[in-house]
């Protein structure tokens, strides 16, 4: 059986391992694979996927239209961007004002920041069918991200919301709007993305991943997105700070990454890519083991650099140094290793001013 939204296949062994485990009907764990609701682990449990905050608008523009034409909305079943069907809950409705709202549930991706917020959506009759954006939906309000001015609700999600509206009718406003919109994307990275006022309604397959690595990576992937001429990639606070305060790195333009940084730079558009990074840190991205490098005992990478910076600087800075050119090679990025002082071991960049230069 194939996993709708990933494309990964589940055997018939691992799906009977799963039954078991969890307790559940083998026909019913099928229809939850078939509906994209699960993943199955390699050792038979489960985890939940959620809805996006653009499978949750569409959800709530198509209860909204249903009101607008006399209908009861308890729940709610729309498609999603990949063809497969959703059902959701649908929170609350003011069937006057033809208001319908539904409350994001990312599963069991516990990060999510918009997890337990309403999406909500109002129907009025119009000649054709219309979309705009109310309170508490982001603005765009930097050049990349797409027209400035603009709210930021990607154009597939647009058309997906429209199909699902016009399931119900073909004439109709639809206004979408999150009550709690501006206060929650004030404590996250959409500011200084960006975006302002609200959040994003994105989504590329309608589902969220319940990974903490699959809500990193689209932090990540909505970051990159706007970064044409130079980026900058961390691997953690110490050497974003150090970028920015050693090298006068622009703080808009660098991202913590953490153990992504080889897909920050692999997903990157920008002319100039540039990875900051520390010894243990570009260690791990190469593989390299550096207890084999030198003939002496040490507890960790930091107590290398620390010991070796009293004995022989030259040959650690040399060292680090080769390091930086074979992952700049490997990523076609450059590339800074910081001590935990902030000096620099190893650069693939002999200026530092060439740094903001394309």
């Amino acid at each position: 059986m194939i996993d709708p939204v990933s494309g990964k296949e589940y055997h018939e062994e691992l799906i009977k391992t799963a039954v078991k485990i969890n307790g559940l009907s083998y026909n019913a764990l099928r229809e939850q694979i078939k509906r994209g609701k699960v993943v199955l682990l390699e050792d038979g449990k489960i985890l939940k996927r959620g809805y996006t905050t653009g499978t949750c608008a569409a959800a709530a523009s198509k209860a909204a239209a249903l009101l607008l034409v006399g209908k009861e909305v308890k729940k709610i079943e729309i498609t999603t961007p990949i063809n497969v069907k959703a059902e959701m809950e649908v929170e609350s409705t003011d069937e006057a004002n033809c208001v319908a709202c539904v409350r994001v549930d990312s599963g069991d991706y516990k990060g999510d920041t918009f997890n337990g917020m309403l999406i909500c959506a109002k129907a009025r009759r119009f000649p054709v069918f219309s979309i705009r954006a109310g309170k508490g939906i982001g603005i765009i309000k930097k050049a990349g991200l797409g027209k400035v001015g603009m709210p930021d609700i990607y154009p597939h999600i647009l058309k997906n919301i429209e199909a699902n509206v016009k399931e119900v009718l073909p004439g109709v406003e639809i206004e979408i709007f999150v009550p709690r919109g501006e206060e929650i994307a004030k404590n996250t990275v959409l500011p200084a993305l960006g975006i302002e006022g609200g959040i994003p309604i994105f989504g590329a397959t309608g589902f969220v991943e319940p990974y903490t690595e699959g809500g990193y990576k689209h932090v990540i992937d909505f970051f990159v997105k706007g970064l044409k001429d130079v980026i900058g990639v961390s691997t953690g606070a110490a050497s974003k700070r150090f970028a920015i305060e050693k090298l006068n790195f622009p703080e808009d333009k660098i991202i913590i990454a953490g153990n992504f940084v080889l897909y920050a730079i692999e997903r990157s558009k920008a002319e100039k890519k540039v990875i900051f990074t520390m010894p243990a840190k570009i260690c791990d991205m190469l593989g390299i083991n550096a207890h084999e490098h030198f003939d002496f005992e040490f507890g960790s990478v930091g107590e290398l650099v620390e010991r070796m910076k009293k004995i022989n600087y030259e040959g650690l800075k040399a060292f680090f140094g080769t390091l930086a050119k074979e992952l700049s090679r490997k990523t076609d990025a450059d590339v800074y290793v910081f001590d935990n002082c902030g000096d620099i071991l190893g650069s693939t960049i002999l200026d530092c001013n060439a740094i903001h230069n394309k």
